[in-house]
């Protein structure tokens, strides 16, 4: 049995003649007749009764009808979800930190619908390494790549990371200095960035400061630091940004590579190739601000 006789049975069951089916399927009269023949052969059972100018089906066929009536969807659902691919539509997941998803991709990404209206966008959200081998997301904005023999990964930047408090803060305690921090508060990360060259410099440049607050959140040291509670340790973009903040010293204390990581099988998806187009050209326009090097505008 052949899917295209299926074809056949399924227009006579709609217009109810050959005639009606040959007009549907662009064909003449005798070769719907034909498949139809070759169809109960195939099934060995007889599928049409023929009156004087309609075509009646039998229990059986009405069977087969159904049954073809779901392939029939199944296969119309397939083009579809081909033809979004083809499109860049459909769902793109993104997974980024926290940070990541709201001080640089979140803010832009009218732009990417813009481009793409056809395109959805998943943000996957946390500081976990998210599995792209097993599909928890089609792309992955990091600084500590995802790792895997199936992935693509490329560098897309370098994120910067520098001291900042609010200038309340620093007219109440004074600006602390370099390898002196008695009589102030350092907030800092708890977890993801402790083994980094900016952690290690900022145990050095702040001996002697309490740790007050850590936390894996930069919103929430990014906040605390807002409302005067100390000197918070901060990506350049986020500080730089932010009116409330000053940097505490010139420079930056440590740079971190950005990468962004795809599944290989997915880098020709039209809609897996749009975002991470998009990303990387945001990643390119907003090199200045990641690397600490932008001028502020305050």
């Amino acid at each position: 049995m052949r899917w295209d006789d299926l074809r056949y049975l399924l227009a006579v069951a709609r217009q109810g003649s050959l005639a009606g089916a040959a007009r549907e399927l662009r064909v003449d009269a005798t070769t719907v007749g034909r498949r139809l023949a070759a169809l109960e052969k195939a099934l060995g059972t007889r599928l049409v009764l023929r009156g004087a100018r309609t075509l009646g089906l039998t229990e059986e066929a009405e069977a087969v009808v159904a049954r073809a009536r779901e392939m029939e969807d199944s296969l119309r659902s397939l083009s579809d979800a081909v033809s979004r691919e083809e499109k860049a539509e459909g769902t793109v997941r993104i997974a980024a930190t926290e940070y990541l998803a709201q001080a640089l991709l979140a803010p832009h990404l009218g732009e990417l619908h813009a481009r793409h209206p056809g395109l959805n966008v998943e943000l996957v959200v946390g500081s976990d390494l998210v599995d792209l081998q097993r599909g928890d997301a089609d792309l992955a904005l990091r600084i500590a790549p995802p790792r895997g023999d199936a992935l693509v990964i490329r560098k897309v930047g370098d994120m910067a990371f520098a001291m900042y408090a609010a200038r309340a803060y620093l007219r109440r305690r004074g600006a602390p200095r370099p390898g002196d921090f008695r009589n102030h508060s350092v907030l800092a990360y708890r977890t993801t960035l402790t083994s980094g060259p900016e952690s290690e410099e900022l145990t050095r440049l702040t001996q002697g400061g309490r740790r007050l607050l850590q936390s894996n959140s930069t919103t929430v040291l990014r906040e605390a630091a807002a409302a005067g509670l100390g000197v918070a340790l901060l990506p350049c973009l986020t500080g730089e940004r932010d009116t409330r903040l000053t940097r505490v010293g010139a420079g930056v204390l440590g740079k971190r590579p950005l990468w962004l990581a795809l599944h290989k099988d997915l880098q020709r998806s039209p809609r897996v190739r749009a975002a991470s187009d998009w990303v990387v050209e945001l990643c390119k326009r907003e090199k200045a601000g990641l690397a600490g090097t932008e001028a502020s505008a305050r």
